[in-house]
This record gives structure tokens, C-alpha cells and sequence, in this order.
């Protein structure tokens, strides 16, 4: 790994507290502030701006448009797990203020790592009291209305699940992600 210039340092300095932040916010409310994510982009573009006024690394990029690039893949790789319910907003925009800090190919990478990481929670879930039961009845619903849609072109005419197993604050997720992809980055530059 190479040694990071001062306003690379800064900036990593700067997405942890965020993220450390966004996931305490997130563990306990279930929301990431929008407050937050405004802040994150402010400090991605203002410390990215000072590493090109003095010729120094940057992680989104060496181009004036590398956070704003940034920014459009992180929120485009969460966006389709949105438009499915699968995800909230908050979480998609912390993508986004993510790819503002650390540019498109490493967004990429922190969002394969954020799916593996998501997994793997989720799989640590399972584990508690009432989860999996729930869970499976949700899975049974969802495929026994898919069964009935496939064969008679008409779903379950029930009401849908109102339960869900359980809510993964998907900031904890991300963040693990983020770091992963900080320090194992998949595309080499």
C-alpha cells in the first residue's frame, strides 16, 4: 500500500467519522441524516478541491469532476436495491457521499465489498431469537406467490406481510465495505 499524501490522510480521516457517525445514527433510528450526507459532500469536494490546488493526491481523482462522478456511480449502485424497497434512502445516498470521497472505481469496489459484508450480517441475523422463523415465512410467501404468478398469471390474494424478520441498519454494511475497499482495492491505479 502506498503512503497517503496529507489530504488523503484528511479525507479518509473525514469519510470515517462520517461513516462512524452514519452508522451510529443508523443503528439507533434506523435513518442516516440528510444533514450528514450534506456534510460528507461539502468536505469530499472542499478537501478535494485543496489536493488539486496543491498538486497533492486526492482519492476520488486527479480531474475537478472525479467527486461528482463519484458521487452519480455510488448513488447508481444502490439505486436498483432502492427502486425494490430492498434498501433505504439514507443508504443510498451514503453511497453516494462515499464515491464523492473516493472516486467511481473505488466506489465500485466498496459496493462489491458493502454486498459481501450485507450477506454476511444478514447471515448473523438469522441468528436471533424469532428471526429465521419470521424469515422463512417470509421466503415461503414470496415464493409461493411467485409459483401461483408463473403458472396461473395471478398471485396470492392475501395481504402482504406486515413482518419483516428483521431491519439490518445497512450503514454497518457499507461502512465495513468502504474499508474493505480502502484497503483492498480491487482495481489497482
Amino acid at each position: 500500500m502506498t503512503p497517503l499524501s496529507a489530504t488523503a490522510l484528511l479525507q479518509v480521516l473525514g469519510l470515517t467519522l462520517l461513516l462512524v457517525i452514519a452508522v451510529i445514527h443508523d443503528m439507533r433510528a434506523r435513518r442516516i441524516p440528510n444533514f450528514l450526507i450534506l456534510t460528507g459532500l461539502g468536505l469530499a469536494v472542499s478537501l478535494h478541491t485543496v489536493a488539486l490546488l496543491i498538486d497533492s493526491a486526492s482519492l476520488a481523482g486527479y480531474a475537478w469532476w472525479s467527486p461528482l462522478a463519484g458521487l452519480m456511480t455510488g448513488l447508481a449502485t444502490l439505486m436498483p436495491l432502492y427502486l425494490l424497497r430492498a434498501t433505504g434512502a439514507g443508504d443510498v445516498k451514503l453511497m453516494g457521499m462515499i464515491g464523492a470521497f473516493i472516486g467511481t472505481q473505488p466506489v465500485l469496489a466498496a459496493t462489491f465489498y458493502t454486498f459481501l459484508a450485507g450477506g454476511l450480517l444478514s447471515l448473523a441475523f438469522m441468528f436471533r431469537p424469532g428471526v429465521a422463523r419470521q424469515a422463512l415465512a417470509n421466503v415461503r410467501f414470496l415464493v409461493s406467490d411467485w409459483v401461483l404468478r408463473t403458472n396461473t398469471g395471478q398471485g396470492l390474494r392475501l395481504a402482504p406481510l406486515k413482518t419483516t424478520a428483521a431491519r439490518l441498519p445497512y450503514a454497518v454494511a457499507i461502512a465495513l465495505g468502504t474499508g474493505a475497499a480502502l484497503r483492498w482495492p480491487l482495481i489497482s491505479p
